[in-house]
């Protein structure tokens, strides 16, 4: 049985959409969780920073980053995500 390669082209695009949009849900959720987090450091007096918990992340998802991207890729993405995370906590986001 031979596949169309323009159906199987679609079903592929319509996975990676559907992938897109539970990593868009994911990472809105880790926004929120962000915003809570600061709030309860605000409330406590706890610095909004952590430059060792971030960096323990960052190791800790480099350490077996499995198939796919690699260790420095993830690295790379992660750190991105908690300069945006550190923009929503400061109010630097835009």
């Amino acid at each position: 049985m031979t596949v169309d390669p323009t159906a199987e082209l679609h079903r592929l695009r319509a996975a990676m959409d559907a992938l897109n949009l539970q990593l868009r849900n994911t990472l809105q959720q880790r926004a929120s969780l962000c915003r809570e987090i600061a709030r309860h450091k605000r409330e406590h007096g706890l610095p909004l920073i952590d430059p060792g918990r971030e960096a323990a992340m960052l190791q800790q998802l480099a350490r077996d980053p499995g198939d796919g991207y690699s260790a420095v890729s993830l690295v790379r993405i992660f750190a991105a995500v908690l300069a945006e995370s550190r923009a929503i906590v400061t109010g630097s986001d835009s």
